[in-house]
């Protein structure tokens, strides 16, 4: 009876130390897929980080050069305002011009 015990003893030690190790490598594996699952989480999100970056970059460039494109047209209304300025005193330079060369 005694040895009975003992063997039953043993088997049951033996059961829980299969159960230990099952125990183990279901959380390995439970680790491991948790740690997959959160390095493609981690993917998506830069990618996601990535695509949204380079959209609000898309439309920085497109407003600065809508931007750009009305500094330009601004700086050429002022420059063709000046040359019709310039020119309309044209006459008035070359007559005081004159007027000086020809005086001496």
């Amino acid at each position: 009876m005694y040895m009975e015990a003992v063997k039953e003893i043993r088997k049951l030690e033996d059961q829980m130390e299969q159960a230990k190790i099952q125990a183990r490598s279901q959380a390995k594996d439970s680790l491991d897929a948790v740690e997959k699952e959160g390095r493609a989480l981690l993917a998506a999100a830069r990618q996601t980080i990535r695509e949204e970056d380079a959209a609000a970059m898309s439309a920085c460039e497109e407003q600065a050069g809508q931007r750009r494109q009305a500094v330009l047209q601004q700086a050429e209304a002022q420059c063709r305002a000046l040359r019709e300025q310039a020119a309309g005193h044209m006459d008035e330079a070359v007559a005081r011009i004159v007027e000086r060369v020809v005086g001496r």
